[in-house]
């Protein structure tokens, strides 16, 4: 090595030494990971009155506050969210026929159309009668959903990394010492610094260049409202409002209702919509006739009984699975991923009340990461809100492999 490249390698050595503390790994990494979908049959509460055999499924009033595309998502999903209750209601979710016949869409719009009458939203008295008995139903099942988008843009400073290595050689550029920093009208060409700015000090005093990037978040809350509506009487007889759902875009959608609608025609917020109008719209068929319905979770395996808990699971054996996630539990206490874990795993093999109790703990747990915390919580509420109402006996389909 000559002098000349001598001297770059102790001018690198402050970055390298930099580079290899901010992108080591932590300590303990998740060995094995798994998706899992729990998967149960909702019983409703009540049996519906015995007269009330075919429904027709209107659209839902949908207010969309949305600086972007307010009035077109008002528009799509008034008819996308009664597509989703009506392909719900047909699909059978346990051995027979559902105790509902659903009336077409199609057929009805169509009806609809030819008296020039329009229902959308939840609408009882006259209108609902008078509509009931053109479309010669028992029952008119409506809802109504109110979209919140709000969109939030900041700014941050992060090391621009193509300028480091640019100033290193390692990308090309040329070999200078990265310590030294051009002064302001000196005699060097190119400063690659504000004259007004200081850019942050690195291992050895070396200076590192930054850059400004623009971060984008979404945060979307959606309430929903159902109701089946006798159609004789213009009254509701199930109303079903669930507590607001929220969600960022910082988690993957997990919207499959993929057949109702083409998702090439969906944008990445309609996707989460999606999400959050499903799982209403199935709580809330679900108070209607037995429904199947599937949460799904990524779970985490750590340590060797953690590792042997997830290849349990994939391989059906979910009472195995449950006693390796309690002996790494044993093992690390405070670790609130076996134990959330331990709670989908019971779920998986049946055992919902021990399944609450873990979520309950997982819920009280400290030092929890903030969006871990809201996926307990909605497992937890969802599971405590569904308990009393699931069919026993042999759980679903359950794991599937990761990606």
């Amino acid at each position: 090595m000559n002098h000349r490249d001598m001297h770059h390698f102790i001018g690198l050595v402050p970055i390298l030494a930099f580079v290899a503390v901010t992108s080591s790994p932590t300590p303990v990494e998740a060995k094995e990971k798994q998706v899992v979908t729990v998967s149960y049959v909702l019983l409703p509460e009540r049996p519906l009155p015995a007269e009330m055999k075919t429904v027709a499924v209107m659209d839902s009033g949908v207010e969309s506050i949305d600086g972007v595309k307010g009035n077109l998502r008002s528009k799509k999903w008034s008819s996308i969210a009664a597509e989703l209750i009506e392909s719900m209601l047909q699909t059978p979710s346990v051995d027979g026929e559902s105790p509902l016949t659903v009336v077409q869409r199609r057929a009805t719009k169509k009806i609809l159309d030819e008296q020039d009458l329009k229902l959308a939203g939840i609408v009882e008295g006259d209108s609902a009668t008078q509509v009931g008995k053109l479309l010669a139903v028992n029952g008119l099942i409506m809802s109504k959903i109110d979209i919140r988008v709000d969109t939030r843009r900041h700014t941050k400073e992060t090391l621009d990394w193509t300028r480091l290595l640019g100033q290193s050689g390692l990308a090309g550029g040329p070999r200078r010492d990265p310590r030294f920093r051009p002064m302001p009208g000196g005699p060097r060409e190119g400063n690659p610094y504000r004259p007004q700015h200081r850019p942050p000090q690195g291992p050895g005093g070396a200076d590192m260049p930054t850059k400004t990037i623009e971060e984008i978040s979404r945060s979307l809350t959606v309430q929903c409202s159902f109701a089946l509506v006798d159609a004789n009487t213009g009254r509701s007889i199930v109303q079903f409002s669930p507590p607001v759902y929220q969600k960022t875009d910082k988690a993957k959608p997990n919207f499959i209702f993929g057949g109702c609608v083409d998702e090439a025609d969906l944008d990445p917020v309609d996707l989460f919509i999606g999400e959050l109008v499903e799982r209403a719209a199935r709580d809330f068929t679900g108070m209607l006739a037995p429904t199947r319905v599937g949460f799904t979770y990524e779970i985490v395996g750590r340590g060797k009984d953690g590792e042997d808990a997830i290849r349990a699971i994939r391989a059906d054996d979910f009472s195995r699975a449950v006693q390796l996630f309690e002996a790494a539990h044993r093992d690390d206490p405070k670790e609130d991923q076996t134990v959330f874990a331990l709670a989908v795993t019971c779920e998986l093999a049946g055992d919902f009340e021990r399944a609450l109790d873990y979520y309950r703990k997982v819920c009280s747990m400290p030092k929890v990461d903030d969006d871990d915390l809201v996926v307990y919580l909605a497992a937890k509420d969802r599971l405590a809100s569904h308990i009393g109402r699931i069919a026993r006996g042999k759980p679903g389909p359950a794991a599937r492999p990761m990606p």
